[in-house]
């Protein structure tokens, strides 16, 4: 199942530390559930603006988003949550 995020949470030095889309019951989502989430196949995360889907990764223990031409699909710009 994949699940929308449209806002994260960060800590003091601006790493996300959860993941966010209100009004769903899943929502804040802390980042060690979603790095379980993605490497066990359970559920897959992504940003989308303008139609366009742009599925989080992890990288180095980093959440982020394959950068595109639409920078509103940055998972590092999304408001806090």
């Amino acid at each position: 199942m994949d699940r929308r995020v449209k806002a994260t949470k960060k800590d003091r030095e601006g790493n996300i530390i959860a993941l966010c889309c209100a009004g769903q019951s899943w929502s804040p989502r802390r980042k060690a559930d979603v790095i379980k989430d993605i490497v066990n196949s359970k559920r897959s995360y992504y940003v989308q603006e303008e139609g366009r889907r742009t599925y989080v990764r992890i990288v180095a223990g980093v959440l982020q988003t394959t950068p595109d031409v639409s920078s509103n699909n940055n998972l590092s710009r999304l408001p806090e949550g």
